[in-house]
């Protein structure tokens, strides 16, 4: 026979060992994920791919802005290249050129 009583607190979810000789809680367990399992082990199971799919979100979002920066940048040139093969005689602006 265990010596602790494993009881789950109504109000926060925690697991609460209680001593059956005196009863003291020996240990408390707070849950790892909101809606928890009463397993610990599925429960970090559980936590770890939550924040595995939130990282990946969050990469692929980075990502997405990189190519979208890319293109920007890739279409700028573009322009600036353009104008100046139409303006092939001319100068170029210098800040060093008196007004």
């Amino acid at each position: 026979m265990e010596r602790d009583i494993k009881v789950s607190c109504p109000c926060c979810g925690a697991i609460l060992f209680v001593d059956r000789i005196n009863g003291q809680i020996t240990e408390t367990r707070k849950p790892l994920v909101e809606e928890s399992t009463g397993d610990r082990f599925q429960d970090a199971v559980v936590k770890s791919q939550k924040e595995r799919e939130e990282s990946e979100a969050f990469f692929d979002n980075l990502k997405e802005n990189r190519e979208k920066q890319k293109k920007l940048t890739e279409e700028l040139f573009q322009t600036s290249l353009e104008e100046a093969k139409k303006n092939k005689g001319e100068k170029p602006h210098s800040i060093f050129d008196a007004d």
